[in-house]
């Protein structure tokens, strides 16, 4: 398996991208985001425009993961990472590690990032336990959303 790394992706390709966030992808069902369609079509725009920026994994050119990534809107130097998305048939290989560390290092490069935050469903436990893993650590639970679908947690991690 030979896994290429970038944030570097041809705009010609971000329908791509948006493509691979409307499958399945481990942790993350789309029942727990309600508006996630509408969500989708925001954020094929601002990829677009550049507002967010995306880490790929590609396997034989074929996008299998994703991070979607934005400077904070108001805390400038605190990296957003906005998805996590890796298909399932790609489990166990280490690409959501991988697409997550190199957000976090391109991310901390681009924005002067001395933070990185990352909001989660408290009921996610496979995310939750994958991010506690990557020294990530609980800040706060309140429902950000107000879509009905639950209290969510926010992870922070201090760059080093």
């Amino acid at each position: 398996m030979q896994v290429l790394m970038t944030n570097e992706l041809p705009m010609s390709r971000t329908d791509e991208v948006v493509e691979h966030l409307l499958k399945p992808r481990l942790w993350i069902p789309h029942a727990d985001y309600p508006d996630y369609s509408l969500w989708i079509d925001r954020v094929h725009e601002q990829l677009r425009k550049e507002a967010k920026r995306s880490m790929v994994a590609l396997e034989g050119g074929r996008v299998v993961g994703v991070v979607l990534y934005q400077q904070h809107r108001s805390l400038s130097q605190t990296l957003e990472i906005k998805n996590i998305s890796v298909r399932p048939e790609k489990a166990g290989r280490y690409i959501a590690s991988f697409l997550l560390r190199n957000t976090e290092i391109e991310g901390a490069r681009e924005y002067q990032a001395q933070t990185v935050t990352v909001d989660a469903k408290a009921g996610n436990k496979g995310i939750r336990l994958f991010l506690l893993a990557h020294r990530y650590r609980i800040t706060q639970e309140q429902d950000l959303y107000g879509l009905g679908s639950g209290p969510d947690l926010v992870f922070t991690k201090v760059l080093a």
